[in-house]
């Protein structure tokens, strides 16, 4: 998915300031061909807007009809980059419904395929929806999930790091798992070896 800034990128000679503010904020689109512009990652800290196809689509033809903000002295010309994401519309739905899909999965389980289990931020977010952050079993996908939240504290010992591990057995009976491990867990403090930090 490409974001609305490089789409735009893309309609030579336009003023991509007020051609942007024109499309998230004018009558330019319809509310559902707006509705196809999405923030990339669905956090309102995310301030990467995509544009889906049907909203490219749109903002195409205003570009082709003139009713998109110009530069001084530029004219309307071919704009390939655009033509040539549009021609990937098919594509770009099917990434958009599978995205759709994994976000409605969070509360709704049953959504999950085995293929998501190796989503670690999926999974978590899963986990944390529906049985809250600690420790604990799920089964997603046919299989139990089981995960595992251990703690690891600064050196200072005023924060702590949580490391998250998830394990279950493939449909291929193979063990799975996926991992991440925070920086403390390398903390002088959380090591046996160099006497969890203390003085000797």
């Amino acid at each position: 998915m490409r974001s609305l800034t490089d789409f735009l990128a893309g309609l030579p000679g336009i003023m991509p300031i007020k051609t942007r503010r024109l499309v998230l904020e004018g009558d330019l689109l319809s509310a559902a061909e707006r509705s196809d512009i999405r923030s990339r990652d669905r956090s309102f800290l995310d301030l990467v807007l995509e544009v889906g196809p049907d909203a490219a689509a749109a903002i195409l033809a205003a570009y082709k009809d003139g009713r998109l903000p110009m530069k001084k002295g530029k004219k309307l010309v071919d704009a390939p980059a655009a033509e040539e994401y549009l021609a990937r519309a098919d594509e770009l739905r099917t990434q958009i419904a599978e995205r759709e899909r994994r976000e409605r999965a969070v509360k709704d389980p049953s959504l999950i395929t085995e293929s998501d289990l190796t989503n670690h931020r999926l999974i978590d977010s899963v986990f944390i929806a529906n049985i809250g952050t600690g420790s604990a079993s799920m089964v997603l996908a046919g299989t139990t999930v089981h995960k595992h939240v251990i703690g690891y504290r600064s050196n200072s010992g005023k924060s702590t790091g949580w490391a998250v591990r998830f394990d279950w057995i493939g449909s291929d009976g193979q063990k799975r798992h996926s991992e991440t491990i925070p920086p403390e867990a390398d903390n002088r403090r959380n090591d046996p070896d160099r006497n969890w930090g203390l003085y000797e």
